[in-house]
């Protein structure tokens, strides 16, 4: 989890935090619900957006995500967040509680999508704000897209299928938005965005990221030689230096009627 923090926080999630809240609006005074909080990326800066007249509840699975997301200091003028262990179609909030909704890279994690977003449906109040994002296909990730190529090269396809169908196992932006509006959200649209990522100390780097896959236990099983060859079809990929490329996700934004 401290991997998670320290190298995907800073480089994927706040960036597209950023651009989730942004593309709800989300404003001064107003109730947030982030829904797959992980260590409270969004959850964060939302309440800094809110200010003290709002107020942010953020729900996961994941005791160690939410430990993090609690040992944070808050933003300057932040409003209160309150975390809870939590799945996503059962969410200990009041129906009609919220007038914004996020849910970031969370979605294509849930085993019954219907059933989480109809429960993002009842915690916003009428006219209340969704705003989803989800990867869209792993080309849409170069540098991941290569990690996938070297895991298939060396260490098999098993795992490299394994990390495809993670992160980037919920590409289709129709589908997001079909799946939106069969939950009972209107004035649904999905669009789809780009942002830079760099990932500074290059291959090495990059690679040390499946420490939070789980492929992690099967690579911290493997003979040096055999990481020594995965290392270097990753650098065959992308090169020796910093790496500088683009990640790209659906956001799908909704409103309760």
């Amino acid at each position: 989890m401290q991997v998670y923090e320290s190298l995907l926080v800073p480089r994927m999630f706040t960036p597209w935090a950023e651009l989730l809240l942004d593309e709800l609006a989300v404003e001064t005074g107003e109730a947030v619900l982030d829904v797959a909080c992980g260590p409270g990326s969004v959850a964060r800066l939302a309440a800094a957006r809110v200010g003290p007249l709002g107020y942010v509840i953020g729900c996961d699975l994941s005791p160690a995500m939410l430990e993090i997301a609690e040992a944070k200091p808050p933003l300057d003028g932040s409003g209160p967040i309150t975390y809870h262990e939590a799945p996503a179609d059962r969410m200990p909030v009041d129906a009609g509680a919220f007038d914004a909704l996020t849910c970031q890279q969370g979605l294509q994690f849930v085993s019954d999508r219907p059933a989480a977003l109809a429960e993002m449906l009842r915690a916003l109040r009428p006219g209340g704000r969704l705003g989803v994002a989800v990867w869209t296909e792993i080309d849409g990730s170069p540098p991941h897209r290569a990690l996938a190529d070297a895991l298939q090269a060396t260490v098999g396809p098993e795992l490299a299928e394994g990390f495809r169908g993670g992160p980037w196992g919920f590409p289709d932006g129709e589908r997001l938005g079909a799946l939106v509006s069969e939950a009972g959200f209107d004035e649904v649209r999905v669009s789809t965005h780009a942002l830079p990522v760099t990932f500074e100390g290059g291959a090495p780097q990059l690679l040390s990221m499946l420490a939070v896959t789980p492929a992690a236990a099967e690579i911290d099983q493997l003979p040096d030689e055999r990481r020594r060859q995965l290392l270097a079809a990753l650098a065959a990929e992308v090169g020796d230096g910093p790496i500088v490329s683009k990640m790209t996700s659906n956001i799908v934004l909704a409103r309760r009627p």
